[in-house]
């Protein structure tokens, strides 16, 4: 069972290292206080489609709508794939959590 999976998103910027990871779960406000717990989360409840931001100690920007079960991950510039290695490790140390143990592949 594959644990999440991930793309590159495309856009104007060929230097830009934007991710999209679709999760086995929702983003419920547990889940997003967790992401964010090294950062700033703000929160857009008044907007059509609730949504939220993170912003990471480690220049991380995390956005998605609550609820939902994809999430935005843009990695900063300096050291692009080591922070990206990180994430994807705690973001499965999360979702294994959240779902239970087990052995679980992820794909990006």
């Amino acid at each position: 069972m594959k644990l999440y999976e991930c793309k590159k998103i495309e856009n104007c910027f060929s230097s830009s290292h934007m991710y999209e990871y679709r999760l086995p779960l929702k983003t419920r406000e547990e889940v997003i206080e967790q992401l964010g717990k090294n950062g700033q989360i703000k929160y857009y409840k008044n907007f059509p489609r609730p949504s939220f931001q993170i912003q990471s100690v480690s220049g991380i920007s995390i956005k998605g709508v609550i609820a939902d079960g994809v999430i935005r991950v843009s990695f900063p510039e300096v050291d692009p794939l080591e922070t990206q290695k990180n994430f994807e490790q705690f973001l499965t140390e999360l979702l294994e959590k959240e779902i239970g143990g087990g052995e679980h592949e992820h794909s990006c």
